[in-house]
């Protein structure tokens, strides 16, 4: 399928998030991803809150990410600081100018979307800068052509 929206130059205010690191290949993602969200959850849960967005996955080494190697953040944003506890850190997510779009599709097919949004920020005088997020609309029980992704990619 692909891209299911134009690239958008957004504003993102400052916001805080509970999220873990973690590092895995990727036959692991998807048990890695599904289980630290439930964590993540529960502590926010514990703390009376509920996310502000849905969850998302920073990739802080995207051009080295190999199918052995794959580093993750994984979290969730709240509305207000949070507690973290053991692995599970509270952060800020710094106020920044981000590139996003939205893709339906296989995750596979997400590679395209990437190069497609480089190219535009490149185009439009722009620098990429920092870790690139992908929120993810879709139960993973839903067929993977029909999957809802939208990426940011920060902006210096």
């Amino acid at each position: 399928m692909a891209k299911i929206s134009e690239i958008m130059l957004l504003q993102q205010p400052e916001q805080p998030a509970l999220a873990i690191e973690v590092q895995t290949d990727m036959k692991g993602m998807p048990q890695a991803i599904g289980e630290n969200f439930v964590r993540i959850d529960t502590l926010f849960k514990e703390q009376g809150e509920v996310t502000t967005n849905i969850p998302f996955v920073g990739y802080p080494d995207f051009e080295s990410l190999t199918e052995e190697h794959v580093r993750m953040i994984i979290g969730l944003k709240s509305s207000r600081t949070l507690q973290g506890t053991g692995n599970i850190k509270s952060v800020i997510i710094p106020a920044r100018r981000i590139v996003s779009c939205l893709h339906r599709g296989n995750y596979n097919e997400l590679a395209q979307l990437y190069n497609e949004m480089a190219e535009w920020i490149k185009t439009n005088g722009y620098k990429a800068s920092g870790t690139s997020i992908e929120y993810y609309y879709s139960n993973p029980d839903v067929p993977e052509e029909e999957h809802v992704t939208r990426v940011e990619m920060p902006l210096l």
